[in-house]
């Protein structure tokens, strides 16, 4: 049975973008490859993994521009191969397919079958903190998306409540949460919630890009605004939650922050 999904899309290989970006992660991988058989640090392997991941958060934040992406993944790639801490995986992975259900640059409403999955991928990555804020935030996208398409079903609402119990309830049988105030980096901490901030009171400049389906409209702006505020909270939430391991939010940081200079950029050339 053909596979069929209306959130998940493939990798088309004729795309410029496309290629360098396989040819990003190729040579990420080769690099982590190199450093494991010298090192025996089998943390660098994920690497590509969070190159590719990155770099496609950043695509679906900032539509228009893939250099911003490419530039994204390629900091992700450095980051974990000189050792700093990620959040992991899976957790990148929520906040992807979050940003993705939001902006809606597929241009279909998910399946049935694709809100079954998120909904378990919502639970199933909450067994950390940052896991629980990814799987929380795939809830809050799957609502947001039923409540911005005008066209309200009882599937999407019972999926946003069920992700919402189901990765709350994983979160707590893990006890991730703390127990008392986390000793945050303030600054840090600070910087992260001014870049929420802006994310959700600055309204991108109108997309040009079109969305996956045969109907070849533009992506909305609305959504596009709505992801990357709902982003924006998101990393601020685990953040703060990681306390003294706030930094292992630094690739999402990173991205939402080139995200946003790009808007401005844009901005500027538009007026000119």
């Amino acid at each position: 049975m053909a596979f069929r999904s209306h959130v998940g899309r493939g990798l088309d290989p004729s795309i410029r973008s496309n290629q360098l970006l396989l040819g990003l992660v190729g040579l990420t991988g080769l690099a982590a490859l190199a450093l494991w058989m010298s090192q025996g640090e089998t943390a660098v392997l994920w690497a590509p993994v969070h190159a590719f991941l990155v770099w496609a958060l950043t695509r679906e934040l900032d539509p228009d521009h893939d250099s911003t992406a490419l530039v994204a993944g390629l900091i992700a790639g450095l980051w974990v191969l000189v050792g700093f801490d990620v959040g992991g995986a899976l957790p990148a992975l929520g906040l992807l397919l979050a940003a993705r259900v939001v902006v809606n640059t597929t241009g279909r409403r998910p399946l049935v079958s694709d809100l079954a999955a998120l909904g378990v991928l919502a639970a199933a990555i909450s067994f950390t903190a940052t896991g629980w804020v990814a799987g929380f935030g795939l809830a809050l996208a799957i609502y947001i998306d039923d409540r911005m398409a005008g066209e309200h079903t009882t599937a999407a609402a019972l999926t946003a409540l069920l992700a919402a119990l189901g990765s709350s309830a994983v979160a707590s049988l893990s006890q991730v949460f703390p127990q008392q105030m986390p000793d945050i980096n303030q600054f840090l901490v600070i910087i992260i919630g001014l870049l929420a901030l802006i994310a959700v009171v600055r309204e991108p400049e109108p997309p040009t890009s079109l969305v996956d389906s045969r109907r070849k409209t533009p992506i909305s702006q609305d959504r596009l605004h709505a992801g990357r505020g709902l982003i924006g909270v998101l990393v601020f939430v685990a953040a703060f939650l990681a306390g003294p391991a706030a930094a292992a939010m630094g690739l999402a940081v990173i991205a939402l922050m080139l995200v946003l200079i790009s808007n401005e950029i844009e901005r500027v050339r538009r007026r000119h």
